[in-house]
């Protein structure tokens, strides 16, 4: 057998297969390797955003701060009622509610005149946390919420009180692509601010919570984000779908006292 002429075309292709070859099994090698510590960032970076608008601050460790006050549920988003026996319950703190949604199995398709945020689809189950004080009692309830601003999906998280289920405690936004300094001031806590003690919906039950220009309703309106009225829109309509529609039953249920949140 001839010796392989690595000046050669042939040898040359078989120089450039091999080096490919490597490479790939490394590139692989590694991305297996660093997914265990890229699941633990993304759990971790859930769990900070979860506490920011729980009311509690982090002691210690993040994953500590989480265990000592927050706990996870998942409802059927359809009916309102807690659905935990759906994924065992170590699962339920990282169920991926966006990832479900594209599942046909998984996921509701939302008709055209409802679907406001957005999203096409939401996932069948949600979850939602009850942030407990030291003794046990429940403060908040943090509920996911997402839709389409301008050039984004934009993803957050919203605190309501658990005593009318009406009252907003507090909002973070953990993932965009608004444009920074402008629909990007979403992030912008002195905005945030503007939501606390905001009223979802009216004496009547109808819902009135919107972002607009000039806001004259004290009670239920925040101003719009300056520069940035499309952004400001998108996250309208995305609270508006949530918290005005999807979440709806589970809300009712809620305030009715029908969910015990403190046992």
């Amino acid at each position: 057998m001839s010796k392989l002429n690595k000046d050669s075309v042939l040898g040359t292709f078989v120089i450039i297969v091999t080096f490919c070859l490597v490479c790939s099994v490394l590139v692989s090698s590694a991305v297996v390797a660093l997914d265990p510590f890229k699941t633990a960032a993304v759990a971790n970076d859930r769990q900070v955003n979860i506490l920011k608008v729980s009311g509690f601050e982090v002691k210690g460790s993040v994953a500590k701060t989480f265990k000592e006050h927050i706990e996870s549920h998942l409802i059927d988003v359809e009916t309102g009622s807690l659905a935990d026996d759906v994924v065992p319950a170590s699962q339920i703190e990282g169920y991926n509610f966006a990832s479900l949604a594209k599942k046909p199995d998984s996921s509701v398709k939302i008709p055209k005149d409802r679907d406001v945020a957005g999203i096409l689809s939401r996932a069948k189950y949600m979850p939602v946390y009850f942030a407990k004080d030291e003794s046990g009692k429940v403060v908040r309830v943090i509920l996911p919420f997402y839709g389409q601003a301008l050039w984004s999906t934009v993803y957050g998280y919203v605190a309501l009180s658990p005593a009318d289920a009406n009252t907003i405690l507090g909002v973070t936004f953990y993932s965009h692509g608004e444009t920074p300094g402008l629909g990007g001031e979403i992030d912008n806590p002195r905005w945030q601010a503007l939501w606390v003690d905001k009223k979802l919906t009216n004496e009547n039950g109808e819902y009135k919570f919107h972002i607009v220009k000039n806001a004259a309703d004290k009670n239920h309106e925040i101003d719009a984000l300056s520069g940035a009225t499309l952004t400001s829109v998108g996250v309208d309509k995305t609270a508006a779908f949530w918290l005005g529609d999807a979440y709806k039953p589970f809300l009712e249920k809620l305030s009715k006292g029908e969910i015990i949140v403190n046992e």
